[in-house]
């Protein structure tokens, strides 16, 4: 019920008054906030996969077990995630300038992708990098178990640039998503909302570590994520995440669906005194 802050009583009484005073009014703003924060809330919760999956980094121990060489130099294992600094560095600054002018040509939107497009061509990515890892990781352990000469830690390189591409379309539409689509009264939410899924993704993928290194190793077998790379199977690990990532990818086009149209929220603003109490 939508009262208005003068209320009067033909009557002459303040009966109406008394029924109010003992109740907490909210505003029509912080209503529209409410609806507008619960709307978005299956889309976000599609994207922890993406956020779970940037948080992978047993890439750095595969490069230790490979050939780091560069001519007379080795270069470090952890340095070859400079790839995904650089790949996300150089498609953010690439995108506005010259990439989504070409898109708007082709889509007829002004951003180029949507933000829905946006968001899900990052966990997209992610899948694929998923995918991209365990190729290369189980090429890498059947070589080593085989005694053949080791695999160059530069076959690593395409997983990192596709996350540093996942991280690029998904973290940004994310952020611009959630800016877009809530009250502008409610962009410290916005970034809440991005860090939020940064930490339920590194939970998940605790959660999903504890139990896939418990359950292979069941029966005194030895666990797929082993100290020993060559003894474990994180090539199955990989495949088990891009499984996940494609269950993913329907569950994010049924909650885009379900959203609708974009931009369509109503940008409600503190009005002040202005404002009227819903009962």
């Amino acid at each position: 019920m939508i009262s208005s802050t003068g209320n009067e009583n033909p009557h002459g009484n303040d009966l109406s008054c008394h029924s109010n005073s003992d109740r907490r009014l909210c505003t029509v703003d912080q209503v529209e906030q409410l609806k507008s924060a619960i709307r978005i809330l299956p889309i976000w919760s599609s994207t922890v996969f993406l956020e779970q999956a940037i948080g992978q980094n047993y890439a750095v121990l595969q490069a230790n077990e490979m050939d780091r060489r560069v001519g007379v130099f080795r270069v470090p294992g952890c340095s070859l995630t400079m790839f995904n600094m650089v790949t996300m560095s150089l498609w953010s600054g690439s995108y506005d300038r010259w990439i989504a002018p070409a898109l708007r040509r082709v889509t007829g939107n002004p951003r180029g992708l949507t933000m829905k497009q946006r968001i899900g061509v990052g966990p997209l990515l992610a899948t694929a990098a998923m995918s991209v890892s365990a190729a290369v990781v189980g090429a890498r352990r059947r070589l080593a178990l085989a005694g053949a000469t080791t695999m160059s830690a530069f076959w690593l390189v395409p997983q990192f640039a596709l996350m540093g591409l996942a991280e690029a379309f998904g973290v940004i539409g994310e952020l611009e998503f959630f800016y877009t689509e809530l009250p502008k009264s409610m962009a410290s939410f916005s970034m809440a909302l991005l860090y939020m899924a940064l930490g339920v993704g590194n939970l998940v993928n605790s959660f999903i570590v504890k139990v896939v290194d418990e359950a292979s190793s069941r029966g005194g077998r030895t666990s797929w994520l082993s100290s020993d790379l060559n003894a474990g199977h994180y090539d199955y690990y990989y495949w088990l995440l891009a499984c996940l990532g494609a269950m993913n990818f329907v569950y994010f086009l049924s909650c885009a669906w379900a959203y609708g149209e974009e931009e369509k929220n109503v940008q409600w603003e503190e009005e002040g005194e202005t404002e009227r109490p819903v009962a």
